[in-house]
């Protein structure tokens, strides 16, 4: 069956019996007809659409070159191995160190170090999670590093009471002596919370001692969508906040009681938890 097909649109006319090729000259576009047999036939591109084609291919390239030169090269983070530092029939410990991957060494001895707890509470998913991946995946200056304490409640770990009883026992026990031989400017105590107990993102300082308020007041200051809590005389504390947050704030290190409500996005509270560690690097010196 005989076909005209253009070769610059692609368009194509079937010739009746009483028809010839020669009894046309060019498409309605002006292109000009090539005969086939078939419809199969795939006309070659023009040489105006293969040069704008091959101009589009050009000039994505060159941004694309463009975007990978002037792209901010941000430090790599380089991990120790996590290890568990402490086992018993409540659950277990984990300790990672993260430092940039251009340092020779782990060691945190000379570095701004913030340590982060994250499953003191197991119930409390959105915070572990979130900031389990923030501290793993943060771009950490030269002068740097995080080390990432991983509580991990195996003991009834759904049931509230015990379950938080359990993840305070083990913090008390085996993390807070850690933190204090080793060099630690901030620690951040990771929770989320339900409705009604606290508004949003928000931090407090139970013990109220005066490092860590400060830092809690530069996080009100600079991060709006926080809210920071003071505790007063007639404040009612929870349970870990004699067991866990007091003795450290005691030894003069600024501690943080981080709160993200539940409900929040997994990115939301990503973002929330990544520029709290950025705030907080910035008060070290």
């Amino acid at each position: 069956m005989p076909y005209l097909i253009c070769q610059n649109c692609g368009g194509y006319y079937h010739l009746d019996d009483d028809e010839s090729p020669d009894d046309f000259d060019r498409c309605q576009c002006g292109g000009k007809l090539i005969y086939s047999e078939y419809l199969e036939y795939k006309p070659r591109m023009s040489r105006k659409k293969f040069y704008g084609a091959l101009s589009v291919i050009a000039i994505l390239t060159i941004l694309a070159a463009g975007y990978i030169v002037f792209l901010p090269h941000f430090n790599e983070v380089s991990a120790t191995n996590p290890s568990v530092i402490a086992t018993d029939y409540r659950g277990s410990v984990g300790k990672e160190i993260i430092t940039p991957s251009n340092t020779n060494s782990n060691a945190t001895a000379s570095k701004k170090t913030i340590a982060v707890i994250t499953g003191m509470h197991p119930r409390e998913k959105l915070s572990i999670k979130t900031a389990s991946d923030v501290v793993d995946q943060y771009s950490l200056s030269s002068n740097q590093a995080i080390i990432h304490y991983t509580v991990n409640v195996t003991n009834k770990p759904e049931n509230y009471v015990t379950g938080r009883a359990n993840g305070e026992e083990l913090v008390a026990n085996y993390v807070i002596p850690d933190i204090k031989k080793s060099n630690v400017d901030v620690v951040i105590i990771c929770h989320d919370h339900a409705p009604g107990y606290g508004r949003g993102y928000y931090v407090a300082t139970p013990k109220m001692d005066s490092p860590s308020v400060a830092l809690g007041e530069v996080v009100e200051k600079n991060l709006p969508e926080f809210t920071y809590y003071r505790a007063t005389a007639h404040s009612e504390h929870g349970s870990s906040t004699l067991t866990v947050s007091n003795p450290l704030a005691s030894v003069g290190i600024r501690t943080l009681v981080y709160e993200m409500p539940e409900w929040a996005s997994y990115n939301q509270a990503y973002q929330e938890t990544k520029k709290l560690i950025g705030t907080c690097f910035q008060v070290i010196y």
